[in-house]
């Protein structure tokens, strides 16, 4: 009897460790790594060189923008105007597909460089073919209204390449990413905040209404992110990208505090943080 009572005391005690073990790993994450823009400290910023240098360089995720132009291509572009980065002036949405190809994008000096201005199809096709995930960020045009059906146009380049499944489309705007959910449940939709956005206080209970909305990622500023945060959105089931980390310290600390995806313009140095 006594022999039984200590091989009981021994099976619950295993069985206690195993469930401490299991508990541990479900609050931890490897971190993954977002080339934000490409790679923008490094090369011109959305460009396909960025992209292509970026995905040599092992980034887990390529990061991009995108607006639609007169004629209802899908650009790749951050601003919703030309003028910053590429040789064009004025709205992306005035100029047709045609006439931002002949553009060429600046460099961060405002060097003028040979890149063209990509499609998200051009993009879209290097990923499929590294086999990489992408961060899409939906923008709004240059008075701040949605593109109408730019969701459908994205989707549908995605599923020409077979790539929506590891695509992540995301925005600021809750209509953009609810408009998602709608026409595609099955992919993932993700929603982004800024401080002025998402008080600190009120972060628990959005990400709470996050999931209960079937949000999959969720993209917050790193003054938002701390451990107790990377700790909630793992409870909510939510991958959790910070942006845009770009010094050393900053990146191994969201390491350490376990986010999904550090999002930055220096994929070299999250690449060296991992230790990869």
């Amino acid at each position: 009897m006594k022999g039984l009572l200590l091989t009981g005391v021994a099976v619950w005690a295993l069985s206690a460790l195993l469930a401490s073990v299991s508990a541990a790993a479900a609050d931890t994450i490897a971190p993954l790594f977002a080339a934000h823009r490409g790679g923008a400290a490094l090369w011109p910023e959305n460009s396909l060189l960025a992209f292509r240098n970026a995905l040599a360089l092992g980034a887990d995720y390529l990061e991009l923008d995108v607006h639609l132009s007169r004629d209802g291509e899908v650009i790749v572009m951050h601003d919703p105007v030309l003028d910053r980065t590429s040789t064009g002036r004025g709205p992306v949405r005035e100029r047709t597909a045609a006439g931002l190809a002949a553009l060429r994008l600046k460099d961060r000096s405002g060097g003028v460089t040979e890149e063209p201005v990509p499609t998200l199809e051009q993009v879209v096709a290097l990923a499929a073919a590294a086999r990489r995930q992408m961060l899409i960020e939906i923008k709004t045009d240059e008075q701040r209204r949605r593109y109408p059906g730019i969701e459908e146009k994205v989707l549908a380049i995605l599923d020409r390449h077979q790539w929506a499944p590891y695509a992540i489309l995301m925005s600021f705007e809750g209509d953009t990413w609810r408009r998602v959910r709608q026409l595609r449940p099955d992919v993932r939709a993700g929603a982004l905040y800024s401080p002025r956005m998402l008080p600190a206080a009120a972060i628990e209970a959005e990400l709470g209404a996050l999931r209960r909305a079937g949000v999959a990622f969720v993209g917050l500023d790193q003054r938002l992110v701390t451990a107790e945060v990377a700790r909630q959105a793992r409870l909510a089931g939510l991958t959790l990208g910070v942006w845009t980390v770009n010094e050393r310290d900053a990146i191994e600390r969201f390491i350490a505090q376990g986010v999904g995806v550090v999002i930055t313009d220096r994929p070299d140095l999250a690449k060296a943080a991992l230790g990869r």
